[in-house]
């Protein structure tokens, strides 16, 4: 069973236009930023497909894509419980929920997605799914958090969200 931190982080952006909130949740597996998890499991994929880019951009070298998310303004207990969801990104499959966006914050130019379930005492995350990449995200594997130690993170860190400010 994997641990699962949710905190309270500014947004990348500062939350300036768009009508953006200036604060995200940010996810921590077993302490480790879920960024940087999913970051590792694009990078094969990610390097690959720079190397077959280097024509298209040169003289520049190529994006490396990799992880190229940032978490969306702040998702619903419901939404992170895998009820109904908050937003749901284009190309977006049957219980597939949001968890990271593009780093331009539109879900639908580039999102990460999973299915979340809900037992009595776990809270599944699996099925990692680049909305607009056919890339292999096997490295995550299943991730089952304990219920109550979930909810417990969630609800503390959405209790600590500044209220928005009108």
């Amino acid at each position: 069973m994997h641990s699962i931190e949710f905190r309270v982080a500014p947004h990348s952006s500062g939350g300036q236009g768009r009508g953006e909130t200036p604060f995200v949740l940010e996810f921590l597996v077993d302490g480790v930023p879920f960024l940087e998890l999913v970051h590792r499991a694009e990078l094969p994929d990610a390097l690959a497909e720079q190397e077959e880019r280097v024509p298209e951009f040169a003289p520049d070298p190529s994006p490396l894509l990799a992880g190229a998310y940032t978490y969306p303004a702040p998702l619903s207990a419901r939404h992170l419980l895998g009820g109904e969801p908050d937003r749901v990104p284009h190309d977006t499959g049957r219980g597939e929920m949001l968890l990271l966006s593009c780093t331009c914050g539109m879900d639908d130019c580039w999102a990460l997605t999973a299915h979340i379930t809900v037992t009595d005492t776990t809270v599944t995350w699996s099925g990692f799914r680049n909305n607009s990449r056919g890339w292999n995200h096997d490295s995550l594997g299943v991730l089952a958090f304990s219920r109550p130690q979930y909810e417990e993170s969630l609800r503390a860190a959405l209790d600590a969200l500044p209220a928005p400010r009108s």
